[in-house]
């Protein structure tokens, strides 16, 4: 019995087949044959040497030798990207949209990714200039300094001429004398300093964009945050004879001439004329006959004629007037003896 069961078991069989069905069998055959075919001459992903100039397509057949992408070109990398060439689908290919990526379509060239070795020149070197050091006596960063400077207005005596007057009755041109009178107003000052870039090499705009600076340094301005000028408001001359002269013309001169006095009816004081609204004066300020003003005799008496320069600023928004004085003397002569009491 298990004789004949081993006899029919290894005996020949005959497997009869339609022609419908060995056609079928065939194209089956031949298409996957057809598939082992494409799988096996379909490049597989690259590595990517710096950042490519394509995308990947993750699916895509051949035509004729065309590569042909059914999706879109959605995965890449914009880098270096690994492949697996045990596992190709778990290499390091990704990429954002838009940055590029890797793959045989998509207008890729060769030398986008080739695959090859990575470049062995070197890459260029990036010199970085140091940041300018700031001047020593300068603020710190983000640190503002500030004062407040009130200047204070100037008179100067510049001297007179002629150098030696005599009274008017022994002059004949009756000539006086003339003292030089200088000035300058006040000032309020209200100053800051802090540290500032000041660009050496600005590009052109390019397009009408300003362009970023290419080398700069330091630098700590005094500038003027609130600043004005105070001019003059008004000068005076404040004239006298000296306590001396007094003394002199009262005694001795008085023993020499029966009846000496001082005659000129000082003090006095005049007020020198378009200085208003002025930081600066230099003017000739005349003692004569009918000067500075109609009622002025000028230098009668013999001595010395001195007394004061006051002026006066008019004020500032921040600060109030200031006054300043100075002090002049002008020795006036006898032809026939010095006077220097």
């Amino acid at each position: 019995m298990a004789k004949q069961l081993l006899a029919r078991l290894t005996r020949p069989m005959t497997l009869r087949l339609s022609r419908p069905a060995v056609l079928g069998l065939s194209a089956v055959a031949l298409a996957f044959l057809a598939t082992a075919i494409a799988a096996a001459i379909a490049p597989a992903p690259a590595t990517c040497q710096g950042v490519c100039q394509c995308w990947y397509c993750p699916r895509y057949h051949w035509i004729d030798g065309t590569p042909y992408c059914d999706s879109s070109c959605d995965h890449g990398c914009a880098g270096a990207c690994a492949y697996n060439d045990r596992y190709p689908y778990l290499g390091s290919c990704s990429q954002e949209a838009g940055q590029g990526g890797c793959g045989p379509v998509c207008s890729c060239r060769d030398s986008d990714c080739g695959g090859g070795p990575n470049p062995t020149t070197e890459p260029p070197r990036v010199t970085v200039t140091p940041e300018p050091t700031p001047p020593p006596d300068c603020p710190a960063p983000g640190e503002v300094r500030e004062w407040i400077n009130l200047i204070p207005p100037k008179l100067t005596f510049a001297g007179y001429k002629p150098d030696h007057p005599v009274v008017v009755e022994q002059d004949p041109d009756k000539q006086g004398f003339r003292m030089r009178i200088t000035g300058t107003g006040g000032r309020y000052e209200h100053k800051t300093q802090r540290l500032e870039k000041v660009c050496d090499d600005q590009p052109e705009p390019i397009n009408g964009t300003p362009q970023p600076c290419r080398e700069w340094h330091w630098e700590c301005p005094i500038r003027c945050a609130e600043c004005y000028n105070d001019p003059f408001d008004a000068i005076q001359v404040r004239m006298r004879l000296a306590d001396s002269t007094l003394e002199w013309i009262q005694g001795e001169l008085a023993s020499r001439y029966t009846g000496a006095q001082p005659r000129e009816g000082l003090p006095r004081t005049w007020q020198l004329i378009g200085v208003h609204g002025q930081m600066t004066v230099d003017q000739l300020w005349i003692y004569a006959p009918g000067q500075p003003d109609v009622l002025s005799n000028g230098p009668l008496d013999p001595g010395i004629h001195g007394g004061k320069l006051v002026g006066w600023t008019t004020g500032t928004p921040k600060s109030a007037p200031q006054l300043v004085e100075r002090a002049f003397s002008v020795p006036v002569f006898l032809m026939d003896t010095t006077i220097a009491k």
